[in-house]
């Protein structure tokens, strides 16, 4: 333990060291006073601390759907927005240089020279990458916390489901960026790297839900297929869900978010709710597309992703234990 506390120490100096790092902590607190800026009135939602204000007699101040749809900004907004993708992204460009530098001649002979095994050298290295993404998405959600209960009256734990799952997600890129810093001592090649995996990613989840509309639903996008179209879509559907089945699932696991959520009362999240009282004024719960959002298991979405984050991390250890300095 003395150890990894010598090693994540060093490790923030560096980060701290950066200017990035202090510009990701402002960026991080103009979204959270942002968040904070939104409030309800007697008549609607208010944006900007009063400045604007959105009529709609189902979410005025002290109604049930106010707790819903101010958790929905924090959960369909604010986290697949900012936490999952511009936090993200910052977070990943600050702890870019940490493998390269360290590879660098002579830096890692110094610390090899002590008696620290390489693998567990590789483990601390790779977990403190991992704390600032926590701390930094802590830090936010515990400002979300404090505005929920100014804003809608309550204490609400589930906000702090993002913490482990925003860091899952980010565990999955850093741990490509890790393995490829080994292995090319470069910063650029490995925030690259992590990029560019990311929107593999990305397009086999984009490729999976096309697949699975037009063979379940016979639709694609807007576009109604015809019974023969939707039974050749059925016959391809397993090729074009295999890469998404394979490679971690970095939306889906930021998504597992509104499954977890309890808002007053232990309701549950309803997305449909949402988007019925936004629309018209009269929240309506539709199992379809609240259905759609546990499509896949909890156990399937996490258990595939980190299966594959161990064989990246075996990769990039394995590099790094042979590797001479």
């Amino acid at each position: 333990m003395r150890q990894f506390a010598v090693i994540f120490v060093d490790a923030l100096r560096l980060l701290r060291a950066r200017a990035l790092f202090w510009i990701t902590l402002g960026i991080s607190l103009l979204a959270g006073v942002t968040y904070l800026s939104i409030g309800f009135s007697d008549h609607g939602m208010t944006v900007m601390f009063g400045a604007m204000e959105l009529e709609n007699p189902a979410i005025t101040r002290g109604s049930e759907m106010a707790g819903m749809v101010y958790f929905g900004v924090f959960a369909m907004f604010i986290v697949p927005i900012w936490l999952s993708w511009v936090a993200v992204i910052l977070a990943l460009i600050n702890c870019s240089p940490v493998f390269p530098e360290f590879m660098a001649e002579g830096a890692a002979g110094t610390v090899l020279s002590k008696p620290i095994p390489r693998w567990k050298l590789f483990l601390f290295k790779y977990l403190c990458g991992l704390l600032f993404a926590l701390l930094q998405t802590s830090a936010f959600c515990l400002l979300v916390f404090f505005a929920m209960r100014w804003r809608v009256g309550t204490w609400n734990l589930s906000v702090f489901w993002a913490v482990p799952l925003v860091t899952l997600m980010f565990s999955y890129l850093w741990s490509v960026m890790a393995a490829v810093g080994v292995k090319t001592k470069s910063v650029m090649a490995s925030m690259l790297a992590s990029l560019l995996f990311w929107l593999t990613c990305w397009t086999a989840k984009l490729s999976e839900e096309i697949a699975w509309s037009a063979a379940e639903t016979g639709m694609v996008g807007n576009l109604q297929l015809s019974a023969g179209q939707q039974a050749k879509w059925k016959q391809n559907q397993l090729l074009m869900e295999l890469p998404y089945r394979i490679l971690p699932k970095t939306s889906d696991t930021v998504n597992l978010l509104q499954r977890f959520v309890r808002l007053e009362g232990d309701r549950e999240f309803s997305l449909s709710e949402i988007v019925s009282a936004l629309e018209d004024g009269a929240p309506r719960k539709d199992p379809a597309i609240d259905a759609a959002v546990e499509r896949r298991s909890t156990g399937f979405i996490l258990g595939s992703s980190l299966a594959f984050e161990l064989v990246v991390l075996g990769w990039g250890g394995w590099m790094f234990c042979r590797r001479d300095f």
